[in-house]
């Protein structure tokens, strides 16, 4: 998964184009939608706010046209026309028990008024009922109302005219801490019906849980008729100035929604004016709009997601060939070893290019196995060769040596005694033959150690290097891991002439006294070699054309598709890596690359 998000993979390119080809338009009609979807659902939410506020200002000017039908019909009540008329004060205290029984009548049908009452021209208080909810009595302390607002705005309205007060006032002191309105018309005969109204009536069709919002009753004064109990309007008198215009509306703040209506409480007076106003949080009013975008959002993400799931599997699926194509060929880098004809091949470029490249790769592992070939037999000649001059050595230059020692030995023997000189001179000649003949040996056994032919590489290389060690004197620390099994002739011969070579070159050039040899078992066979010599710079032996063991041995290595390392500071020694495949072909062997005298050899 690490591999398919990196940015420069082909697989991420097609994910990243096919979701941008889908996102681009996804992207221009979700914008298109949030704008149209929040138009319409704003509107929508503030329409329907706006037809919940008409519909409780038509309740309350329903309220107030019953209140004004009651009042109509409590002025048309023959009891209290019979009241007007009298004269004599025990038919008015008959008549005004009359008026008190349709009084109570009424009030006992108008759960919603607290008080009936009937006031004379001078205010004073004639007939008095009043209702604590669940029974109905005449008060018989009647009291003046000359003082109260009610009396005398009424006093000065026309016959036909209605009074409806503010929240709250009374005929005593002005206020009451009861929410009450108090609806004043004319009796007849200078008269004046009072019907004290329950504020509260008349927003009786709120819902019951109001929630967060906020419903209020106001007058053009910015005085309050009604509102909750943790509601200050006069905290808000900012908010409350748009809408005592005297129509209706909506506005919004930085968090709330108003929406406002205006009832005229009485016709008789059109400067005076209610707004009932609902006052509703944002997020509230457009949780809607919040829905829909949170569902939007979900299918959104789970279109996304389905895309970016296509988008994996069509990307996985026109990569793949891809894939296997890369696969092959590493697998062919590492090994060396051709793949398998693909069965089945895409009829595309890829396809052709995966056939092409398995026809190449067969044709590579002909030349290589055919390459190998010439190698061991380029090996095979040159071994070959040197059992020769190591046969002719032996059978001509070291026979004849021996001989001339012998004949030298004789010759020694018979001289006379008096002749030391003589004698002395012919043992130095005897000495320096046997040398010549031990060192001739040593040349031999190094042409061709018969104990590679008969012990394998292993033993080989280590009476190698106790040979070479005992004969330089170094203090040795060799350590040879078992084959599993005995490798090809040139991987052998090859791992045995380049250590040959790397302990030649410390004996002859390193000084050293310590030697590591490191004979290891893995994935090929590898061979370090070290020591604490006195090192050389690399880039002066370049330099000045030397190093030509150095060049032969890399040589030999690279033969086998293998390597050899060196590497070495003044003063802190040599180390020499050898690595080469086990028993299999060179992995990076061209003819062109052999050594010059392949072609000799070959020839």
């Amino acid at each position: 998964m690490t591999a398919v998000l990196r940015p420069k993979t082909l697989r991420f390119r097609l994910m990243f184009s096919f979701l941008l080809l889908l996102v681009i338009p996804l992207a221009a009609t979700a914008l298109y939608g949030h704008v149209f979807a929040r138009d319409i659902l704003s509107m929508h939410a503030v329409d329907k706010s706006m037809s919940e506020v008409h519909l409780q200002a038509e309740t309350i000017a329903d309220s107030l046209r019953q209140a004004q039908g009651d009042g109509l019909y409590l002025t048309s009540l023959r009891s209290l026309g019979m009241l007007q008329q009298q004269q004599d004060s025990d038919q008015i205290a008959v008549w005004r028990t009359e008026v008190a029984q349709d009084f109570m009548i009424l009030l006992s049908a108008r759960p919603m008024y607290r008080a009936l009452r009937y006031l004379d021209v001078d205010g004073m208080e004639v007939v008095a009922v009043e209702s604590d909810g669940r029974t109905v009595t005449r008060r018989s302390n009647l009291t003046t109302r000359a003082s109260a607002e009610y009396f005398q705005q009424v006093i000065g309205l026309p016959e036909q005219g209605v009074y409806v007060s503010s929240f709250g006032v009374d005929s005593e002191n002005g206020t009451s801490a009861a929410p009450l309105i108090f609806y004043a018309m004319h009796g007849g005969n200078g008269g004046i019906i009072v019907i004290d109204i329950h504020a509260g009536w008349l927003l009786r069709n709120l819902p019951a849980d109001l929630g967060e919002d906020i419903w209020a009753l106001v007058d053009q004064d910015q005085r309050s008729l009604v509102y909750p109990e943790h509601f200050r309007p006069e905290q808000d008198r900012d908010d409350l100035a748009p809408m005592l215009n005297g129509e209706t509306g909506s506005f919004e703040t930085n968090h709330s929604v108003y929406v406002y209506d205006t009832v005229f409480p009485s016709s008789s007076r059109p400067d005076q004016f209610w707004a009932i106003y609902r006052e509703t949080p944002k997020s509230i009013l457009f949780a809607g709009l919040n829905t829909f975008y949170a569902a939007a959002g979900g299918f959104a993400l789970v279109g996304v997601t389905l895309a970016v799931v296509l988008a994996f599997m069509v990307s996985r699926r026109l990569t793949k060939p891809i894939a296997r194509l890369q696969e092959m060929t590493a697998s062919f880098g590492q090994t060396g070893t051709a793949p398998e004809s693909a069965v089945q091949l895409t009829d595309d470029e890829i396809g052709s290019l995966t056939k092409t490249f398995c026809e190449m790769a067969h044709e590579l592992e002909r030349k290589r196995k055919q390459e190998h070939r010439l190698i061991e037999r380029l090996i095979r000649a040159q071994e070959e060769e040197r059992k020769l001059i190591a046969y002719d050595l032996h059978d001509g230059l070291i026979q004849q040596l021996v001989g001339t020692r012998f004949y030298l030995s004789n010759c020694r023997d018979q001289c006379p005694i008096g002749e030391e000189n003589t004698r002395s001179g012919i043992q130095r000649g005897c000495d320096a033959l046997t040398s010549a003949i031990v060192e001739g040996r040593r040349i031999i056994e190094g042409l061709r150690p018969a104990t590679l032919d008969d012990l394998g590489v292993t033993a080989a290389i280590e009476e190698l290097t106790q040979s070479i060690a005992q004969a330089a004197g170094w203090e040795l620390d060799l350590k040879i891991e078992a084959l599993p099994k005995e490798p090809d002739t040139s991987t052998a011969v090859t791992l045995f002439r380049i250590t040959q070579e790397a302990l030649n070159n410390a004996r002859r050039h390193a000084q050293a006294k310590h030697v590591h040899l490191h004979f290891h078992n893995g994935t090929g066979i590898s061979i370090r070699i070290v020591d604490d010599g006195i090192g050389f710079r690399q880039t002066a032996v370049a330099s000045e054309g030397r190093g030509l063991g150095m060049k032969t041995m890399q040589e030999r290595a690279a033969l086998l598709g293998g390597n050899c390392t060196i590497t070495s500071t003044p003063g802190e020694g040599t180390q020499v890596d050898i690595w080469v495949p086990n028993g299999g072909m060179p992995n990076v062997t061209l003819f062109a690359d052999m050594p010059e005298d392949v072609d000799r050899v070959m020839a």
